[in-house]
């Protein structure tokens, strides 16, 4: 690991190196190869489909992106991993929801997202394929988030790191970031595990509930439902 790294909160100007991170990250992802069939020859609309999907969070209050830059050791910072998680609306204090200029100007810039998505639609996307993961989670949370502490719990939505640097602790160290905000708000935290990470979550205190490779994702490798701090 590089000696030289920082944990910040990500800004504006990360939303576009979150994303390609994303799609380096998970360049392997069973799931993302059904949703996306032909990304690894024509990759283009797999990153418009990031791309857009992480500006939608990013003026959405209840999403948090968090960067970890790293130094090359010649004096290059970069990012090299984010997180995104997911906080429900009642974790956000009356100033978050209410009085901050962000909080008034999300929803004029969602509707903009939106109208985008509508104008000028991402060419390529089979929408029944890409919704897949949505579909069969909604038909989940209900017997997922069935008390009120699971309900409160935040969601870890997405965590990256640059494939070069996979294996050297960084994923750790933001991982670990977000729990002490979580530990501090006094919340549990819960997240899907991809294929073979669940010895990795099971280290910070996770425990499986449920599976989320059933129905339509039978046949995904990946899925465990995993809680801490319940």
């Amino acid at each position: 690991m590089p000696s030289t790294y920082c944990i910040r909160p990500g800004t504006f100007s990360d939303v576009d190196d979150a994303a390609v991170l994303y799609t380096q990250s998970f360049a392997n992802e069973a799931l993302l190869d059904y949703m996306f069939p032909d990304r690894a020859v024509n990759p283009t609309a797999f990153h418009a489909w990031v791309s857009r999907r992480f500006w939608m969070r990013y003026w959405t209050p209840e999403y948090v992106l968090t960067i970890l830059d790293a130094s090359d050791g010649k004096g290059k910072v970069k990012p090299v991993g984010f997180t995104w998680w997911h906080r429900p609306t009642e974790s956000l204090s009356f100033c978050e929801r209410w009085l901050s200029p962000y909080a008034w100007l999300c929803p004029f810039m969602q509707s903009l997202l939106n109208l985008q998505l509508y104008i000028n639609p991402i060419p390529g996307i089979d929408h029944h394929r890409v919704t897949i993961y949505d579909r069969v989670f909604s038909t989940l949370e209900p017997t997922v988030l069935h008390s009120p502490r699971r309900r409160s719990a935040w969601y870890l939505s997405s965590l990256g790191v640059s494939p070069e640097l996979q294996g050297s602790g960084y994923g750790s160290l933001l991982l670990r970031a977000g729990l002490q905000e979580a530990d501090r708000a006094g919340v549990a935290t819960w997240l899907v595990g991809l294929r073979g990470l669940d010895d990795f979550y099971s280290r910070f205190g996770y425990v499986e509930v449920a599976r989320a490779n059933v129905g339509e994702l039978k046949d995904w490798d990946g899925g465990i439902i995993m809680f801490r701090g319940e």
